[in-house]
């Protein structure tokens, strides 16, 4: 079982190394098969993260109407933010011949004269949905590296100036850049309801769930008053390289969490979790897990995020959990 990070379809360098500090590798969901970022897939090659995309077709529909956004984001001058802002909860067709043409279409594919079900278009929606957010946390993301470059630089500038090690000021501002801006800030509610739509078809899913947005954990535990913290740790060092000593405490976790999972709640974690040794490593991270007794992912996710679509791998899940573990990693 790997833990699946949510409720992103794009994940930064940092949040990769963040990650990995605390798992060996961690699902990442994707809306399609194609427009993946390359560092993304640089990093699943590496095995850092599995890249999974629970639901297949419809690519080339996607690939138009993400086209059509591109140049409609082109033409106004306007960002994927912009976009997301006039979202109303259906597929955002930007002109209704495009989308009598896409209808149609899905009927002719399908053999029937009749619409296709309300089903297959909450779940398209939601993979569009997650596309422009993906591109949208993709700019974001590029813009804060331009601008901790640019302070780097005028680090740079001021102590060759002013002969001083530090700039004033300056050094912790740069240091905060790449984290200044919580993704989950935008949209909460419906990057939790479309992300859930890709989750509930996931024939193999996890019972750990983990994200890096203080918002929306802050924002799910909120409705999970059942919720209880099971596992609270800091000063887990960050590594650049293997270290064996580090993957053999990765799989201890991992192996507790599975207990966890498959166990009647109450049970006793005492000394089931501790943090690793340090070994000289100067950055850290924490890591925060809440088990929800007695409630299936699916469950957690439908009731906090209102999603109903089918539940492909309900069984599966239900045979294999009897709770779920939410979590936060943060640097």
């Amino acid at each position: 079982m790997k833990p699946i990070y949510f409720p992103f379809t794009y994940v930064s360098r940092p949040e990769v190394a963040a990650l990995r500090a605390c798992f060996k590798q961690t699902v990442v969901y994707q809306p399609s098969r194609f427009n993946l970022p390359a560092e993304m897939q640089t990093w699943a090659e590496s095995g850092l993260i599995d890249i999974r995309v629970p639901v297949f077709g419809d690519e080339n529909k996607l690939e138009a109407i993400l086209k059509d956004f591109r140049g409609w984001a082109n033409f106004h001058q306007k960002g994927a933010l912009d976009f997301l802002k006039a979202w109303d909860g259906k597929i955002p067709f930007f002109d209704e011949t495009l989308a009598s043409q896409i209808r149609a279409d899905i009927r002719k594919r399908s053999g029937s004269a009749q619409a296709p079900p309300k089903e297959f278009d909450d779940i398209f929606s939601a993979r569009l949905f997650l596309h422009i957010a993906q591109e949208f946390d993709l700019q974001s993301n590029t813009l804060n590296r331009d601008l901790l470059s640019i302070e780097t630089m005028e680090q740079d500038l001021f102590k060759s100036l002013h002969g001083e090690d530090e700039a004033p000021g300056l050094h912790t501002v740069g240091k905060e850049l790449p984290h200044a801006d919580d993704p989950g800030l935008y949209m909460p509610v419906q990057r939790l309801k479309a992300w859930t739509k890709l989750m509930q078809q996931d024939r193999e899913t996890s019972g750990v769930f983990i994200t890096t947005s203080r918002f929306i954990f802050d924002e799910l535990i909120d409705k999970l008053p059942r919720a209880e913290l099971v596992v609270g740790l800091d000063s887990i060092p960050m590594h650049a390289s293997r270290d064996e000593s580090i993957e053999k405490w990765q799989d201890s976790l991992l192996a507790s969490l599975n207990m966890l999972l498959s166990s009647t709640w109450p049970v006793s974690t005492d000394g089931l979790f501790a943090a690793p040794a340090q070994n000289g490593y100067d950055m850290c991270v924490s890591i925060k897990l809440y088990i929800v007794a007695g409630e299936i992912p699916h469950d957690v996710f439908a009731r906090c995020a209102a999603g109903n679509s089918l539940q492909a791998g309900l069984e599966t899940e239900a045979a294999r959990f009897k709770n779920t573990l939410i979590g936060i990693i943060e640097l």
